[in-house]
């Protein structure tokens, strides 16, 4: 199947470059620069907004109406793009099919299972979102997913300034039998093991900061990465598991593709031409402290989830995008240096002492 699309798009290509040889060539540069603005905002779509929800098991249904909206923004941007917006305001060619939100809805899952892997119908742990819940059911959930996991590594990684537990002599001799001892009372039936630490945005740029007498710079945050790169890559591992399984089970079930037998990779388990390759550690932990900070800004300083149609989530303050947040968490995250963040934080009124509400 991959060798035959490959073939058409050659021969496609082929014959699109000659007859493009009879376009003015002024014509052709400016319909060439078109096409890859055109193709950068679907790729943007695709990596930076439907890609974040296809992690999460929900497709947007609506691919082809979020490209419009995509390109509309690309040429309020682009000096180039300036022609998209008249043209876009034109008529759609999907004004002509019957029930256009049908073929948007069938081209979005197809869409997500060529990009992405998954089943071929909707289901519990694969269902539809529109682009009005985009913001509260995978921008917000997103954030506090990465949160919960940036935590539970912390929970696991000990304290860099922590002392190793002194380690009890040995007895020179056996020690006398003790009697028994006596039922706790109240104080000791109310000891309880100790629990983890407050999910604070506090605890994360304490523990990625450097300090003289802590490790070399840079290298605070590279056990973290690791952890998570780990830990992520076992909950991927598990889900694709729980995919196959399903791929499987459906096979049983019924005859043919159409019913989730068949090819696994065609069915849905893996995809046939996935967006972008995997992020490294340093990417993940970048992700997953600019979740931790805008989880934050939700729950201390009012601010809300958000969709950039070019850049996916986004974090607004005052009804406003926030897109100054990426050289805070890099001086954290490589250098740590917490400075910058804090200036940022207390310009936007975020508490970091607060606990923040996980999934």
């Amino acid at each position: 199947c991959r060798d035959h699309a490959a073939e058409m798009e050659r021969a496609v290509a082929a014959a699109a470059s000659e007859r493009a040889q009879a376009v003015d060539y002024g014509l052709r540069i400016v319909a060439q620069e078109q096409v890859g603005l055109a193709y950068a905002g679907w790729d943007r779509l695709l990596t930076r907004v439907a890609l974040p929800a296809w992690r999460m098991g929900r497709w947007p249904s609506r691919l082809d109406a979020g490209v419009v909206s995509a390109l509309t923004e690309l040429s309020r941007r682009d000096r180039l793009a300036e022609g998209f917006a008249s043209r876009l305001s034109e008529r759609p060619a999907c004004d002509l099919l019957e029930e256009p939100g049908l073929i948007d809805e069938a081209t979005s899952l197809l869409a997500a299972r060529l990009f992405h892997g998954g089943p071929s119908e909707p289901g519990p742990d694969w269902s539809p979102v529109d682009w009005g819940a985009y913001p509260e059911e995978v921008v917000d959930r997103k954030w506090r997913l990465e949160a919960a996991r940036l935590h539970r590594v912390l929970d696991e990684q000990p304290h860099p300034d922590a002392e190793p537990a002194p380690v009890p002599p040995e007895p020179a001799q056996p020690a006398p039998a003790q009697p028994d001892p006596a039922p706790p009372g109240p104080v000791a039936a109310g000891c309880v093991a100790p629990e983890p630490a407050a999910p604070t945005l506090a605890r994360v740029m304490e523990r990625l900061t450097a300090a003289p007498d802590r490790a070399p710079t840079g290298e605070l945050g590279e056990e973290v990465a690791v952890l998570l790169s780990v830990e992520l890559a076992r909950e991927e591992a598990l889900h694709r598991a729980e995919t196959r399984a399903r791929g499987r089970a459906g096979g049983r079930a019924g005859e043919g593709p159409a019913s989730g037998g068949g090819d696994l990779w065609i069915d849905g388990c893996a995809p046939l031409f996935p967006p972008q390759p995997p992020r490294t550690g340093r990417e993940l932990l970048a992700d997953h402290v600019t979740a931790m900070v805008c989880c934050a800004a939700i729950d201390t300083a009012g601010a809300a989830p958000g969709l950039d149609w070019l850049d996916g989530p986004a974090l607004l303050v005052g009804g406003r995008r926030r897109a100054d947040l990426a050289y805070p968490v890099l001086s954290l995250v490589e250098d740590g240096d917490a400075e910058p963040l804090r200036a940022w934080l207390g310009e936007v009124g975020v508490r970091a002492e607060k606990p923040v509400r996980l999934v």
